[in-house]
């Protein structure tokens, strides 16, 4: 929606989607992993038949160099399957 100007601004899509402005920045965050992080969490598809993982569980991953940041997604994902 706003790459296609449907709408203008965050705060714009905020209002259509019904969620504060903050909440999609959040979600957009998510957007600027590495690549192969993007890949992984991609395959686990949508909707996820059991919660493997919570966007507060990976936007502390974000913060991280590209190069941990699958390190941590793989920690998160083997101690779900093993928990």
């Amino acid at each position: 929606m706003l790459a296609s100007g449907e709408c203008a601004t965050r705060a714009d899509l905020a209002r259509r989607l019904g969620v504060s402005r903050a909440r999609v920045t959040q979600v957009l965050g998510l957007l600027t992993f590495a690549p192969a992080v993007l890949q992984a969490l991609t395959a686990l598809g949508d909707p996820i038949p059991k919660q493997v993982v919570t966007e507060r569980s990976l936007r502390s991953i974000l913060k991280m160099p590209a190069n941990k940041q699958m390190l941590a997604v793989r920690g998160i994902l083997v101690a779900t399957a093993t928990g």
